[in-house]
């Protein structure tokens, strides 16, 4: 479910929890990718539990006293692919650490380099908000809600951990212990005062993260670690404005259904200029998850002005006679907006454009107080939805789910 992720936070009002899902999410990600399991709560037993080191710095002293990346990282024995990062000498439940931008260029550096970076927190970690918005999202553990980060993107909701086994080697067959690497510190660092590692330095302290050690066997007994099943589909919350949901602009035309989004644009360019609210709907279908790519068009309260639009597309012989549907699409994702001024058409195309030339496709929707909606998407259920909330939060931007309403322009 995470393997399209490469920065995300395990949060749970229960901290233990929170890391034994996340320790059975690193370990089905490590094997075929480097994954980094971060503790932002203090002394996780789970974590620190698999690290045979007496070196006790951590993440507080990475971001703290500008110890390195690679100093912190610990190997987990026996477990090819699974590095641990502890918290560190300091209180790392601290909102200078949870919240400081440098996550944002780290989470960055682990998608360049393809690896993945999990991060346990508190659900009430000072700070959890500004850290949630730096990462992909977030997978809650126990909690329904997380009031700390109303608007966090939850990939998945997880009711409990599995029962998680820490296998450890006997001493009489352990493996032989490596030559110390370049990366190892095994002195005591002096406090040099507050510094924040640059984003160079930080990105190319990752390679030690990515790095797959010559010498790691997997270890049979670990494979039977139970895996956290996680849910299929991403999480959406639910429509902010469900008072709308009785004048919603619920039934559009479904012009096109295709298997890609090449084929959806090409059809879109080909005719998007004669059709109103035109847009490309990503939605998950059958029992196998299969994205498809619908060309929707139209916004209208009343299915009678669907049916003439499907009408007037047939007869303008833009569809053939079997071609097309009416569909109940009262959903959407709400971009942006603009409120009510004199030439307000002029000033939507602007901004149109604008998201255009980024690659998000938004249609517009005239309000009663004459300003407009920019949406993108047309669904019928919430969870459709989550394909294209994850697109555009990587392209930068913050849509949330409403019901629709207004007019085309």
């Amino acid at each position: 479910m995470i393997n399209n992720y490469f920065a995300v936070a395990v949060v749970s009002s229960d901290p233990r929890a929170a890391a034994e899902v996340a320790l059975g999410m690193a370990r089905a990600e490590s094997r075929h990718r480097r994954t980094v399991v971060g503790d932002l709560v203090g002394d996780l037993a789970p974590l620190s539990e698999l690290v045979q080191s007496e070196d006790p710095h951590g993440i507080s002293d990475s971001f703290l006293y500008g110890i390195s990346l690679s100093s912190i990282g610990r190997e987990v024995p026996n477990e090819k692919n699974l590095v641990v990062m502890l918290s560190g000498t300091e209180p790392v439940f601290d909102e200078e650490i949870i919240a400081n931008r440098r996550w944002e260029r780290l989470a960055a550096g682990f998608g360049e380099v393809g690896a993945l970076l999990i991060l346990v927190a508190q659900a009430d970690s000072p700070g959890l908000d500004a850290l949630l918005d730096r990462l992909n999202g977030v997978v809650l553990v126990k909690d329904a809600e997380l009031p700390a980060a109303p608007e966090a993107l939850v990939l998945a909701r997880v009711a409990a951990p599995a029962r998680l086994t820490v296998h450890r080697a006997k001493p009489e067959i352990a493996a032989p212990t490596p030559a110390p690497q370049p990366w190892v510190r095994r002195h005591i660092w002096p406090i040099t005062g507050v510094a924040i590692i640059l984003a160079a330095g930080a990105v190319g302290s990752l390679g030690y993260f990515t790095r797959t050690p010559a010498t790691a066997k997997p270890n049979p007994a670990v494979a039977k670690t139970p895996v956290i099943a996680l849910a299929e589909t991403l999480f959406v919350a639910p429509p902010v404005n469900p008072e709308d949901a009785s004048s919603a602009a619920a039934f559009s035309v479904e012009v096109v259904a295709a298997n890609t989004a090449e084929a959806a644009n090409l059809e879109l360019r080909r005719i998007g200029g004669a059709l109103p609210s035109a847009t490309i709907t990503p939605v998950p279908i059958g029992t196998e998850r299969a994205t498809w790519y619908k060309l929707v068009a139209g916004a209208f309260p009343e299915r009678r002005q669907a049916d003439s639009l499907l009408s007037s597309l047939r007869a303008a012989k833009m569809l053939d006679d079997s071609s097309g549907s009416v569909i109940h699409a009262p959903l959407a994702l709400l971009v942006d907006s603009l409120p009510s001024q004199s030439g307000i058409n002029a000033e939507l195309k602007k901004t149109i454009d604008s998201y255009s030339t980024r690659g998000i496709n938004l249609y517009a929707l005239i309000q009663r107080d004459g300003g407009a909606r920019l949406y993108s998407g047309a669904f019928e259920r919430t969870e459709q939805a989550g394909g294209l909330l994850k697109a555009l939060r990587a392209s930068g931007v913050k849509p949330v789910l409403v019901y629709r309403t207004g007019l085309a322009p």
